[in-house]
């Protein structure tokens, strides 16, 4: 049974044909005026219904044309006009459609706003963590990265999908930073990308926390749920990014997200593989990233 409307692999309008013959089945269903009814062509009824299958087909077109005009890659005309104000453009004096359509689409250049070169790095299949780090200095920046390149930090997804991302959103001149090279053939040449592939580095916590009432009344969580809540925050696509430093503040802001009557008094830095903990703050280098399991979290009360 064919499906009309609005389907995954977009709008199918549904035919003069076919709506003639759901009229023509339904009249002669038994509730209606059934099976012996006639509807040739010269009947009354038949004029009827290929009168109400016009009315239908219109309805069913300009669905169709409305369902279209809403994408740029069909939009013409005035409703081109309309969706090109989406992207601050306006259509020169005797423009035509096919090249604002093309600047609207930004075809055949690069998109060079971090923000989308964000969106598209995090958005490629099978990343399950990234962050987008840019240094637009002349200078080597703190995080020992080249000056006036763009960093892509990755855990998941292809070499090749990032690659390509990178060629698609960042201008030329640009250079890329990382610690994993990726080759790739493009126009006949052979280029070298450079991705960040951070090092998940396991560590643990030992924290001293202060509990209270919250301010709606209700009692502090268990130190189990606080420990999983951690836990799972620092498997988060919104955990703390490659580089950055574990410190009493750090720890304190990624609480008071997650809890509103709890603070951390003391912390310390443990090595589950190696039985041994330090004070913090704990420097993370810039290629790698903390992860913290829930059996690696011991917490006490003061």
């Amino acid at each position: 049974m064919t499906t009309y409307g609005v389907t995954p692999a977009g709008f199918v309008r549904k035919p003069l044909a076919a709506i003639l013959d759901d009229l023509e089945t339904r009249a002669a269903s038994p509730d209606v005026f059934g099976p012996g009814v006639i509807q040739t062509p010269e009947s009354p009824l038949g004029l009827l219904n290929a009168h109400l299958a016009s009315i239908a087909a219109t309805a069913w077109e300009i669905a169709e044309a409305t369902y279209q005009s809403l994408d740029p890659s069909q939009a013409e005309g005035a409703r081109l006009d309309m969706l090109a104000k989406l992207r601050i453009l306006a259509r020169a004096s005797g423009e035509q459609d096919d090249t604002l359509r093309t600047d609207m689409l930004n075809a055949g250049r690069a998109n060079i706003d971090i923000s989308d070169l964000v969106r598209a790095v995090r958005n490629t299949p099978g990343v399950v963590w990234s962050q987008v780090w840019v240094n637009d200095t002349a200078y080597v920046d703190a995080n020992g990265q080249d000056s006036h390149s763009i960093s892509i930090a990755a855990i998941g997804g292809g070499d090749d999908a990032l690659a390509a991302i990178f060629r698609a959103y960042v201008a030329p001149g640009i250079s890329s930073h990382g610690n994993h090279p990726v080759q790739t053939v493009v126009d006949g040449f052979c280029q070298t990308f450079r991705l960040m592939r951070p090092t998940e580095l396991r560590l643990g916590l030992d924290l001293d926390i202060r509990t209270g009432i919250d301010r709606n009344g209700c009692s502090p969580p268990s130190n189990a749920q606080i420990a999983q809540s951690l836990a799972d925050y620092f498997a988060s696509a919104d955990r703390p990014a490659n580089g950055v430093d574990i410190t009493i503040s750090l720890l304190n802001l990624i609480v008071a997200r997650l809890f509103g009557n709890i603070e951390i008094v003391s912390a310390r830095v443990t090595f589950p593989d190696l039985g041994t903990d330090v004070a913090l703050p704990y420097a993370v280098a810039f290629d790698q990233i903390a992860t913290i399991a829930v059996g690696d979290i011991v917490l006490s009360r003061v």
